[in-house]
């Protein structure tokens, strides 16, 4: 990626839709995104090519087709550039997150933290999307429940044509990958109250803030 080009960051905390966003990008706006984490996806060139994953070439560089280089990251906001956030209930994020991980890490340290992204409310007051300069904030659930009012929101801030307003269906891609995408589950049959409860204690004022109070 050349210095001189001007990134747009996709952000989020994992597990909060961003592969979801940059298939929405890449299938209805024709625009390829990279990672700042090398094999992002795991080498399914299947999920690679729904994504329109662009992976590391030499010396860590990513070169782009499109004139908007487009880089995922869930690291914690580092810079003032030009981005797209998307969040998602953090409780719903901490149980798809728990699974990602095959359930190797307790559901308390996600909820804590004890990892290497952090709290799900720290990430978000790092980014703070609702007041950072040149930023867009998604939210999960309306992508998926307004899908076109969500492809009008990207076009007017990336300034580009939506080209198609058709994805693959979910349950096709989830079952060509099951990690990175998986089929719709309900986060509340997985989740205990106490753990809920852990959740609100560390939680809960980022997640009224943004509107998943109830």
């Amino acid at each position: 990626m050349s210095a001189l080009m001007q990134i747009t960051w996709l952000a989020s905390y994992p597990r909060s839709g961003n592969t979801f966003l940059r298939s929405i990008l890449f299938n209805c706006f024709g625009l390829k995104s990279g990672s700042i984490y090398p094999n992002d996806l795991g080498g399914n060139k299947s999920l690679e090519s729904f994504v329109g994953h662009i992976e590391h070439g030499e010396n860590k560089t990513i070169r782009f087709p499109n004139t908007i280089p487009l880089i995922k990251t869930h690291d914690l906001n580092k810079d003032d550039s030009q981005s797209i956030y998307v969040i998602r209930d953090g409780r719903a994020t901490c149980v798809s997150f728990w699974n990602y991980y095959g359930k190797k890490i307790s559901m308390k340290d996600i909820i804590l933290g004890n990892h290497m992204f952090g709290k799900w409310s720290d990430h978000v007051t790092s980014w703070h999307p609702k007041k950072r300069n040149k930023t867009l904030l998604l939210k999960y659930e309306e992508m998926v429940d307004n899908f076109e009012i969500t492809l009008g929101s990207i076009s007017a801030f990336l300034e580009q044509d939506i080209i198609s307003k058709k994805l693959p269906s979910r349950e096709t891609v989830a079952k060509s990958d099951g990690k990175w995408v998986r089929s719709k589950t309900d986060w509340r049959a997985e989740i205990s109250s106490e753990e809920l409860d852990l959740f609100n204690e560390v939680n809960y004022p980022v997640l009224k803030e943004y509107g998943y109070g109830g």
